[in-house]
C-alpha cells in the first residue's frame, strides 16, 4: 500500500511542480516549450512502474488464479443431467398417480427412463387399487401421454 501511495504522491508532485512552471514563464513560445517538457516529465513519472513490471509473475499470477476460481464443468453436468433425470421421473408419476386418484383409484407409480441424452419415460411398474374400467383407462393414458405401451406397464392390484 506503500508504493501505491509514493506513486500517487509522485505522479501529484510532478504535475504540480510542472502547473507552476508554466504560470511563471510570460512567453508564448518558452511557454510552450515548458508546457511540452512538463507533459513528458509526467508521463515518464506515471508509467515508471510500468516499465518495471516483471511479465512472467503477472502471467503466473494470474494463471494461479485462474486455476483457484476454474469450474469443473463435468460436475456440473453431471449435476444438471441427474435434476433433469428426477424431475421427469417425479412429474411422470405424478400425473399418472393423478389420473388414477381422479378416476377414484389409488395407485402408486414407479417410472424408468432411458439412457440417452434426454430422458424418456420408458416403462413404469404401478402398484395399487383400481377397478378392470379404471385399470384400462390409465393404461390407454399412459400409452398415449407418456409413450409407454401396455407391454412395458408393470401392474399389480390389490384389494
Amino acid at each position: 500500500m506503500e508504493a501505491v501511495r509514493s506513486y500517487l504522491l509522485s505522479v501529484v508532485a510532478v504535475c504540480m511542480i510542472t502547473v507552476v512552471a508554466n504560470g511563471m514563464i510570460q512567453k508564448t513560445s518558452l511557454k510552450r516549450i515548458v508546457r511540452l517538457i512538463g507533459g513528458v516529465l509526467v508521463l515518464l513519472v506515471a508509467i515508471r512502474p510500468l516499465l518495471s513490471l516483471d511479465m512472467g509473475k503477472i502471467s503466473s499470477y494470474l494463471e494461479e488464479i485462474d486455476a483457484g476460481y476454474a469450474l469443473d464443468t463435468g460436475s456440473i453436468r453431471t449435476t444438471q443431467d441427474e435434476l433433469l433425470r428426477q424431475q421427469v421421473k417425479e412429474t411422470a408419476e405424478k400425473y399418472i398417480e393423478n389420473e388414477a386418484k381422479a378416476l377414484g383409484g389409488l395407485l402408486q407409480a414407479e417410472i424408468t427412463l432411458s439412457d440417452g441424452e434426454y430422458p424418456v419415460p420408458v416403462s413404469v411398474k404401478l402398484i395399487g387399487t383400481l377397478t378392470p374400467e379404471q385399470l384400462q383407462t390409465v393404461s390407454a393414458y399412459i400409452e398415449a401421454a407418456l409413450n409407454i405401451p401396455a407391454d412395458r406397464q408393470e401392474w399389480r392390484l390389490y384389494g
